[in-house]
């Protein structure tokens, strides 16, 4: 923590309290690379001399919805941005295809290739 408030020339004193706890208990699938970009990434987030559990990204990975994705599962996340970007254009486009495949950048034909893959009307 010192040495990326040095670096970064931020002042960042202490954790706040339950935080060094809940870094010790995540897992670090990443190893030593992970916990100090989580550290580093904490000390330019915080916003006070204190790091809070908000400036630390792995408090979210427990809960997928705090990155807007449905799972870690990445073939679900893959479809689940799908689904969802062709509902945006869809709604962008007033429900209009030609205009929504347009938007997404992708020809009619794979605009519907992916309204039938997932069953959207």
């Amino acid at each position: 923590m010192k040495k990326h408030a040095q670096r970064t020339g931020r002042r960042i004193e202490r954790f706040d309290e339950g935080v060094l706890a809940g870094l010790q208990r995540y897992d670090w699938p990443g190893n030593v690379r992970e916990l100090e970009n989580t550290i580093e990434r904490a000390v330019v987030l915080s916003q006070g001399p204190t790091i809070t559990s908000q400036a630390v990204s792995v408090f979210g990975a427990a809960t997928p919805q705090a990155s807007g994705l449905p799972s870690l599962k990445l073939r679900q996340n893959i479809e689940w941005v799908e689904r969802e970007t062709i509902r945006r254009a869809l709604d962008g486009a007033g429900g209009v295809k030609k205009d929504a495949a347009e938007a997404m950048g992708i020809s009619q034909r794979a605009l519907s290739y992916y309204l039938a893959k997932y069953r959207i009307d």
